[in-house]
Parts: C-alpha cells; structure tokens; sequence
C-alpha cells in the first residue's frame, strides 16, 4: 500500500471509524456514571459530565452491609460478611472464574493434543461432531440442564457452574488448542519420544510451552464466558452468599422494584464489571492475537 495514496486513506479511516465504534458504547457508559441523576435523565444529554459524582459508585460498594448503628458493636468485617455484599459477588465470581479457567485449560489442552498427534479412525468426523454443539443456543437446553443439576444436587454451587461453563467452552477451545499444537513442528515430538519421554511429559515440558498463545487465548475467552455470564447464575444460584457479581449488579440497578431501573447505578456496576476484563486483556492482548492466528503456518 502506497503511502498518502487513495487506500491508504481508506484504511485509516476505515479502522480509525472501526476504534469510535467499539469505544464509544465504553466511554458512554464511563460518562452516565459520573453524572448526576438530574443530568443523567435529562432531555439534553453531554458528551461530558458536568458535575462529576461518584454516589453510584458509592452506592454499590455499600451494597449488602449491614447497617452500622453507634449503639451495636458491629465492625466493618461484620459488614464485609454480610449476605448479598458486592465483595462476597466479587469473589464468588472470582472462583467460578479461576475455575472455569483451569477446568478449560485441562480440557481443551488434552484434547487439542489429541486431535492433533493421534490418528484414529473418523478423527476429523469427530472433530467436526465436537464443533457442532456451538451451533446449539444454549438457553435451549435450560430446563434439562435443571432437570440433571437439580438430581446431581449440584443447584447453588460453584461446581454447577464452574462445569456449565467449562464445557461451553470445551468445543472451543480444543478448536483453538488444535491450532495451536499444530504450528509446532512435530519433529520436536518425534525427538522426545526416541528420548524415551511419555506423552505426559512432551505435552508439559515440550508442547506446552510452545503454545503459550494458544493457552492464554483459552484462558482470556473462558474468563469472558464465566466472569460475563448472568443467565446461568441467575437461574442456578438461589441463596443470597452465592449470589455472583452480575446478578449483584443487576439487583442493585433495579432495587425493589423490578419494574424500575437505576441508569447511574447500571452504568457504575458495568463499568466495575467489565474494569477486570479490560486489565486482563490488555496484559494479553499480544497472545490473544498470536493466539487466534495459531497454525495459519504449518510445518
């Protein structure tokens, strides 16, 4: 591409108009949750918050802890334990997250390598069978996935969805752990068997860390899938200490009332929700990317 030609224009503007579209959605969200509530529901809406609050915030920190009275001994730790506390949904999240990520990773790495150094027979028919559950909505499958959590005992557990959402990320990431394992030359297996290595010790000391992208492009998509989630953990989690971080988000935007919603509270809570998705991404941003194009180029 010729510089200052007519492409080269084309394709900064292109993705220059690609970047205010994916951001603006963040930056507004950003905005609405430092207004006030006057300028937040008004007519005339800002680019920029007038007068910057931060009540929202405020407000869903407070979430859940008990009220302090002079008169009662209660601590600030006694408030950190209460029921439905946003730091109790932080970490319940953050379990089912780590989770749903080492559960993936086991997974998606054996079956990736699998897939890609065994041979049997209708191996890709099989392949091809593993993908096809990605084509099924899953909240088709709600009931009867109540139906088998409620008989297993597994309803309001981190088991339940930390397994729900492994295995909606199985298809997946075998797909991207395939790509992965086969970008490296499978010479370098072929030498640690002659050394009289087994099949544990090449995936753990030679493979693995070759597919370092691979693994962490399946550690950054099942984080998404779990830490985003809401369906399931609205659906499957009861109890209040249980009660994950969206779901939190959610009662707090709305309060008592179903029918009412909280703009500046929703936008606060999405905005601490998706703050550790954002960190997490941008330290893996360069392996993500490398990660997706795995096995483009082939021994």
């Amino acid at each position: 591409m010729k510089r200052f030609s007519s492409d080269y224009y084309l394709y900064y503007l292109i993705n220059i108009s690609l970047v205010i579209i994916i951001l603006f959605p963040i930056y507004w969200t950003i905005i609405s949750s430092l207004k006030t509530p006057p300028e937040l529901i008004s007519k005339q809406q800002t680019f920029y918050p007038h007068t910057i609050t931060f009540e929202y915030y405020e407000r869903i920190l407070t979430y859940g802890f008990k009220d302090v009275d002079e008169s009662e001994n209660v601590t600030l730790e006694d408030g950190l334990l209460s029921a439905g506390n946003i730091f109790i949904a932080f970490k319940n999240s953050f379990i089912v997250t780590i989770g749903t990520i080492i559960l993936s990773l086991i997974v998606s790495t054996l079956g990736g390598y699998a897939f890609t150094f065994y041979k049997f027979k209708f191996k890709e028919y099989f392949f091809i069978f593993l993908l096809l559950p990605i084509l099924i909505p899953s909240i088709s499958l709600i009931i009867p996935i109540y139906i088998l959590l409620k008989n297993l005992n597994l309803l309001d557990t981190y088991t339940a969805l930390i397994f729900l959402h492994s295995m909606s990320m199985v298809p997946l990431g075998i797909f991207m752990m395939r790509n992965a394992f086969s970008s490296i030359p499978k010479s370098l297996r072929e030498v640690a068997i002659l050394e009289g290595s087994n099949d544990f010790k090449i995936l753990l000391t030679v493979l693995m860390p070759l597919a370092i992208p691979g693994i962490l492009t399946v550690t950054v998509f099942a984080m998404y899938v779990s830490w985003n989630d809401f369906i399931l953990a609205f659906l499957f989690i009861s109890s209040e200490d249980m009660k994950m971080l969206n779901v939190a988000l959610k009662h707090i935007a709305t309060g008592a009332n179903q029918w009412e919603m909280k703009w500046g509270d929703l936008t606060a809570g999405s905005v601490v929700s998706f703050i550790p998705l954002i960190i997490f991404y941008a330290f893996l941003q360069q392996y993500f990317v490398r990660g997706i194009t795995g096995g483009a180029v082939k021994e």
